[in-house]
This record gives C-alpha cells, structure tokens and sequence, in this order.
C-alpha cells in the first residue's frame, strides 16, 4: 500500500541521526577500486570485530537478481527524437520481463535515475536523455510505470535503483529546464566539479532534501519492492571538492567528516523509507574494495553492517575472479559476511557477468581466467546461494 508522501520540510526532522567515530585518517590520499593501498581500520573495529555475531545466510528464498542499467535499455525506451512507440516498447519490456522469468530469476533492479535526471515524469528531477532521447525532450507516457507492471506480472520483484549524487556532464547542465532544481542549486553554488561532471554533497543540506524528495515520489508513485544505490557517494579524496563546506563545519580531520555526512544521510534515507512504505527495502551496493571505498567514498560499511537503521541489506560488488592475484573472488565473500554484526543487515554479492570471455587486466596471474573458465559465473553464483543470500548480475546487457 502506498503511503501519504511526506513533503520537503518535515524531512529536516530526520537530520545529525549519525554518531561520533573513533578514528580518522586524513592523510591517505586517493585510494582507486583496483589499488592495494592498505588502509588500517579504524579503532572501533576493533571492539566491533570481537562481537559473538555471525553471518548465517537466510534460509528464505535467495535473491537471484539483474541490474538493468540506463545502457541496457535506452535503446528500447527511445531514439534521439523521443519516446519509442508505447507498444512496441510495452512488448520488449514483456519480453524481458518473461525471459528473466524463464531463466529463474526472481527480481530486476532497475536505472531511475543515473545523472541527476529521471527515468519517469519527476516534480524534482529534468527527464533523462536515456529515456527520452536527449535533455530537453518530454514524456509522453511513463516508462517505470509499464515496466513495474510487468515486472510483476512475472512475479519479479521491481528495485529502483538510484545514484543519488552523481549529476550530468558541465555541457549537459544548461540543457535542462531554467526552473530545475538543479539549475538552481548551480546557480547558488551548491554543485562540485569533478572529472567533467557535476556531483550534488553529502555535506549540503539542500542536496539531501532534494534527493529525499526524489525518493518520496518513486515510493510515492509506484509499489516498488526496494530502493536501491550504488557505490557513488564521495567520487574523490581531493579536499578541494567539499572544502567550503568543510572549512564551514568547524571540524578538523575530513574523512572523519566526510563518512559522517555519508552515514547521517543513509540514516536518513531509511527511516524515510520506512516511515512511507515499511515494506520496502534499502540497500546499497559498494564497490568490492573494502579500502576504496572507505577511504575515497567515505561509506562506512563497517558502521553500517553492525548496526540497524542504515540500511536492509548490502550488496559488495565483488568482481573479482577465484584466482585474482589480490582479491579472491571467495576471500571476498569472507570479508563482507565477517563485517556484518547484526541479524538486521542481509548479504548479497554484485556479479560480474560483464567480465564473461573478457580479459582482467587488473588480476594478476588471474588474467585470462574470464576467458579459459567458462563457468566461472554460474559457479560464482552457486557460492552465493550456499554463504549469501543471493546475487545480482551486472547487467542485464550481458546474461545472454
């Protein structure tokens, strides 16, 4: 059932939910998701890590899921000119949703926003060039609203994948309408730069409610079964992005400060949830590398997998081979279910079907392994099944 979807203001009574941590390390420098910088963890782990908690997969149906991502399906939802005809995109997403089926998957998590743009008609939100063909185009039906259809229809569940912070290229901005909000927060100096495109902060208050606000509408608009993120939080270790707002906060070591603004806005986003649709799920999917993504991203998995309220499950994507030189794909799996302290907090692992016949440059003696173990995927997700509680392949574009 869909909840009353609560306005802008009354969600500032969901702000400095987040608590104090014991340990920072401001000087490491930018760490890569491929790099071996090794970061210590921070002291409270330690207390953490002595905990009598530990992981046990559910014995419930496991997650057997596909990332269909903005690249997977704008061929079938436009041309550059607009919107595909609502019939023959209506029988591809039948298609697709009944092939899934067929292939014994059980839910699809779905791009609806990946640059600050919209897959569906938004009050916040401009519509996204993936959807209707480029910046500036309108709907003329609402795509998400067919596909959560027949998503269900077929008994898969529908997850609306978000990237909360990560906006459009600098060229792209000015291709949006005047009155959107994120013009508007350009305008007021509240967007970072970096590497091309623009990034909302997790520091900036007017950033959170806008993408709380965004959150509302797709609950408010559609039953879908989850709200979902990837790993798109901090994108750099560079002090320059944030540094008005650092300098403004009083505080004096930046990571610290950073994973704090992470934490209180996954918080947040929680408890919004949950106060308009308890039934929905949360979860977030960081990048495999426990070290990148702590020290660049400032996501403090740690705190998150040992204590409820952030988030209702996890998802590491660990694309990683068996034989990785540095990161073996089951050494992997360990490390995620030993961080998780709380039977709250459910495991799933991200799957590389892109990698299939690919050659993996970053692994090492393990190289050439996507390319001569011709199993290695449906192995990968058989380890699942038995020591998580289930998958999701990266991406639909790639199973077949």
């Amino acid at each position: 059932m869909k909840k009353f979807f609560i306005p802008l203001l009354i969600l500032i009574l969901f702000l400095y939910s987040c608590g104090a941590e014991d340990a920072d390390f401001s000087s490491v420098t930018e760490v890569s998701e491929e790099s071996e910088v090794f970061i210590p963890y921070p002291d409270h782990l330690e207390f953490i890590e002595e905990e009598s908690f530990v992981y046990t997969p559910a014995a419930s149906e496991k997650l057997k899921a596909v990332w269909i991502s903005q690249y997977d399906i704008t061929k079938a939802m436009c041309t550059k000119e607009g919107q595909t005809p609502v019939g023959d995109y209506a029988a591809y997403i039948d298609t697709m949703c009944k092939g899934l089926k067929n292939k014994g998957y059980n839910a699809i998590f779905v791009q609806v926003r990946p640059f600050g743009d919209s897959f569906y008609p938004s009050e916040y939100y401009p519509p996204s060039k993936y959807a209707v063909g480029a910046y500036g185009n309108s709907f003329e039906y609402d795509p998400i609203e067919l596909l959560v259809s027949a998503a269900h229809t077929y008994g898969l569940e529908f997850h609306a994948w978000v990237n909360p912070f990560r906006l459009m290229e600098e060229k792209e901005l000015s291709l949006i309408p005047e009155d959107s909000p994120l013009r508007q927060l350009h305008t007021w100096g509240k967007l970072s730069l970096h590497g091309g495109r623009y990034y909302l902060r997790p520091s900036d208050e007017a950033a959170c409610a806008l993408i709380l606000n965004g959150i509302g509408e797709i609950i408010q608009k559609y039953e879908v079964d989850g709200i979902h993120f990837d790993d798109y939080f901090y994108p750099t270790a560079d002090p320059a992005f944030d540094a008005e707002d650092f300098a403004a906060s009083g505080e004096t070591r930046l990571q610290m400060w950073r994973r704090g603004n992470v934490s209180n806005f996954v918080s947040r986003v929680y408890s919004y949830i949950k106060t308009l649709d308890a039934d929905c799920v949360f979860g977030i999917s960081p990048a495999g590398n426990m070290h990148y993504t702590y020290a660049t991203c400032c996501t403090d998995i740690y705190k998150w997998c040992s204590q409820e309220g952030y988030v209702d499950y996890i998802m590491p994507q660990i694309y990683f081979g068996y034989v990785h030189s540095t990161a073996p794909f089951s050494e992997m799996v360990s490390k995620w279910s030993n961080i998780i302290k709380t039977p709250s907090v459910k495991l799933y692992i991200g799957l590389a079907a892109y990698k299939q016949g690919e050659t993996d440059n970053n692994a090492g003696e393990g190289k050439n392994e996507w390319i001569t173990d011709k199993d290695l995927l449906s192995k990968q997700a058989e380890e699942c099944i038995e020591r998580s509680d289930g998958y999701n392949m990266f991406s639909y574009g790639y199973i077949n």
